[in-house]
Formats: C-alpha cells, structure tokens, sequence
C-alpha cells in the first residue's frame, strides 16, 4: 500500500514585533507577526511570555487559543502556523514537504535568536519536531511529543488510525458530493464547519468536547480542497520512513502524552518510547486524539513538570522486554 495513502486518509478526514540583526525581540506579552524563510513564505507565529527558557510549537491555529497562556507563565512561548496552514502563506506545493518545513523552523530559531529551545508537536509534528530534533540536537533541550503518528510507515500500516470507524460515512460521503456539484462553491467555509462538524468528534471520546476545537474554518489554508492538497503534498515527502534507529543516538529527553482512546493507535506512541533510556510515556484515559482537551490539567501538570526537570509521576519508561501499557 502507499505509505503516503495511508498516512493522508487518516488526516484528510478532519482535519511582528520589533527586529534587531539578532532576529526578532522577545516580547513582553501577547504578540503576533510574521517570519519571511528562505523562499520567500511568511510563517506566522504568535508568542507570549519571557524568560530564558523558551518552548516552541506548530500549529498555532489549534495551540495558541487552548495553550499559550497556561505554558507562558513562567516562560517564552511561541507558537507558528507550517506553510500552507492556518495563518501562514499558502506557498506552491512543490515547496511542501517534511525537509522544508523543518528548515522552516531552523530558520525560525536563527530568526527568533533562539541557541537552544524545547519543542511540543501534536499529532504528524510529533514526528516533525522530532526529526528536527534529530537533525539539530544541539538546538533542543527537550521535546514533548503529544499523540504523535507512529515513527515507522511500518507502524501505521500494522496499526491503522480507526476514526473513521466513529463517523457517519455517509452523511461525510453525501455533503462532499454536495460540495463536488459545486454547493459550496460560494460558501467554502460553511462547507469546512459542517465537515468538521461530520468529523472531529471522532477524534474524542466525549464528542460533546469537539465544540472546544478552534475554529480552523476562519482560515482558507484550512479549507478542505486546500487542506487535502496539503497533506497529500506534505505526506508523499516522507517515504518508507523508519526513525528508530536514528532515535537510539537522540540524547534529548522526550515526553510522550497519548489519549489511550486516541484513534491513532497507542502502539505508535510506545514505539516511540520502548527501548530508549531519554523517552517516557504518559496514557491519558478517556481521552481521544486532543488530550489537551479532554484531560486538559493532567496534560498541562505533566508539561510543567516535564519543563521544570523532572518526569511526571504517571511517565513510565519501557525496555524492550517490559509490558506494554
């Protein structure tokens, strides 16, 4: 099967403050702009807080409305949107893949000054953030990886995301035809919240939550013809990935929070754990694929544990040998 397939079904379904030659100013509180890379794309972020200890995100269209205030008390916190999502531009989607978008954060922390700086990634930025992590370690201090896609294409072959098993498929089915004989051609946003709203509560086990999800319809990036051309762009880049091996040389301490409903299977989360002395899994229960959601302070508590240098009491490591949770 394509891996590229496998990997685009499971998502397409839901899915400036003053600079100096440093780079861009640390802001005293909530700010917003954007970052010109290299190719000429404008990446937006949004930041808040101060400190010597800063912790940088994707996907700051769904982080930044559910997490910036909490994570940016006691630290520097930004958040950016990837190419061709949320606020950031919609470049050509030649430019769209796995090695440019981690550029495009390299780019980011010489731009933000940044020498060192601790990484989250939820859902495909788990992988993201920690493939930068591998190709920059010297730049990460920590990396915390919340429902993260399995780290092998093997992975998500073996265990197949089981969403779409939680939908009405045929109400899904009978709105895009709508939208195929051009029902929505004038109206593509109404189109992406009655999809969203077919949709993203499959991604909780408690769907009167899926309310709680920002609103990515107010962004055209987030459509679902652009949204869909996005992913099949973003996915076809990563091949017949495997990064364990590189993960054995990864000397960054890592936490993983996975919801153990979470229709991308726990099996990927534990394999990003099992066998690696820096890594520790937390299972969050009920909780689907937005623990930040739906097991918001026991999610949060574990960050700011994790931040200030400690595990979390629930993270357990797991050796090769040891049962699974």
């Amino acid at each position: 099967m394509n891996i590229a397939r496998v990997i685009c079904w499971s998502y397409l379904i839901f899915l400036l403050a003053a600079c100096s030659e440093t780079g861009v100013h640390p802001p005293t509180e909530r700010t917003e702009g954007f970052v010109t890379v290299g190719d000429g794309v404008r990446i937006y972020y949004v930041e808040n807080g101060a400190g010597s200890e800063v912790l940088v995100a994707p996907a700051a269209l769904y982080l930044e409305p559910l997490l910036l205030d909490d994570l940016s008390v006691d630290r520097r916190v930004i958040f950016y949107d990837p190419r061709n999502r949320g606020q950031s531009d919609s470049a050509d989607l030649s430019s769209v893949s796995l090695d440019r978008q981690i550029e495009d954060l390299e780019e980011l922390r010489i731009e933000f000054g940044l020498e060192r700086m601790t990484l989250l990634g939820w859902s495909a930025y788990g992988l993201e953030m920690a493939v930068y992590a591998i190709r920059y370690p010297e730049h990460v201090d920590r990396l915390i990886q919340i429902s993260p896609i399995a780290p092998a294409a093997s992975l998500l072959e073996q265990f197949a995301d089981t969403r779409r098993q939680q939908m009405d498929l045929a109400a899904v089915e009978e709105l895009d035809q709508r939208a195929d004989s051009g029902g929505f051609d004038d109206t593509p946003e109404e189109y992406c919240r009655l999809r969203a709203a077919l949709t993203t509560p499959a991604s909780f086990v408690n769907p009167n939550l899926a309310n709680q999800v920002p609103d990515e319809c107010m962004h055209s990036n987030e459509w679902q013809a652009n949204r869909a051309k996005y992913f099949r762009a973003y996915f076809a880049t990563y091949g017949d990935f495997d990064w364990r091996e590189d993960l054995k040389n990864l000397k960054v301490p890592r936490l993983i929070i996975h919801g153990r409903e979470d229709g991308i299977p726990l099996e990927g989360a534990i394999a990003w754990v099992e066998g690696y002395s820096d890594a520790r899994l937390i299972v969050v229960s009920p909780s689907g694929h937005f623990p930040f959601i739906e097991q918001r302070g026991v999610v949060l508590a574990a960050i700011e544990t994790f931040l200030n240098g400690e595990w979390p009491k629930d993270a357990i490591a797991i050796s090769t040998d040891s049962d699974q949770p």
